[in-house]
């Protein structure tokens, strides 16, 4: 088997039994502007197969290597919606949820000896079957270590390797404000996307972790 990657991508366990996404931790984009006198946020509606899928939520993702959480807010902010960077200006960053770790599941790419072990998922997709699909539908395990198949947003199959290395999870939430309403692009990871005004985004079907940290976040938006 190769040598572990140390990448973001990937689920951390925490000491409760949750997998959370990201290995390095996650960061995500509160990002507000006003339109006629109204403070709005933006916002996106999760895909099904993501995780907490068909809630409301901010753009946002792993932290990967090299990168810290202001960084990864926007790089995922523009992968997810289309907003450029360089239209954000940051005021601010809070870690908005700490969990310690039981061990988080390593992205380790297939070796070439390895690919016949993957026969069953590729033969479904040569038969049409998207990779995803292929993956649930014929679930692999290392004949040795027991490491499961999975495979990356950008279709590298990869073993899932359990590290205990890591202790701890972080979410950062980073606030930015843009100077008018940005046009929005959805990609897969997103059945919508809204700028909707703050007051009434509590009504919304909310991602857990998100609702539970957006009153200290409207109360820190209030001091800036």
């Amino acid at each position: 088997m190769a040598e572990q990657v140390i990448h973001g991508d990937g689920w951390a366990v925490g000491t409760d039994g949750v997998r959370r996404w990201g290995t390095l931790g996650a960061a995500g984009l509160f990002l507000t502007t006003v339109e006629d006198g109204m403070t709005l946020l933006l916002v996106q509606h999760r895909a099904m197969w993501t995780n907490f899928g068909g809630t409301w939520g901010i753009p946002g993702g792993a932290v990967d290597v090299g990168e810290d959480a202001i960084a990864a807010a926007l790089r995922e902010t523009m992968e997810e919606t289309g907003v450029d960077p360089a239209d954000v200006t940051v005021t601010g960053s809070e870690v908005t949820a700490r969990v310690p770790l039981d061990h988080v599941l390593r992205r380790v790419p297939l070796t070439a000896g390895e690919l016949p072990l993957a026969a069953p998922v590729t033969d479904a997709v040569a038969g049409g079957l998207g990779l995803f699909d292929a993956l649930q539908a014929h679930p692999v395990t290392h004949p040795v270590t027991g490491h499961r198949l999975v495979a990356t947003i950008d279709g590298e199959l990869c073993w899932e390797v359990p590290d205990h290395t890591v202790r701890e999870w972080t979410y950062t939430t980073v606030l930015g404000t843009a100077s008018r309403l940005l046009e929005l692009t959805p990609t897969a990871e997103s059945t919508d996307l809204a700028w909707c005004p703050l007051d009434e985004v509590a009504e919304l079907r909310l991602l857990p972790p998100f609702r539970e940290a957006l009153p200290g976040l409207r109360e820190l938006l209030s001091r800036q």
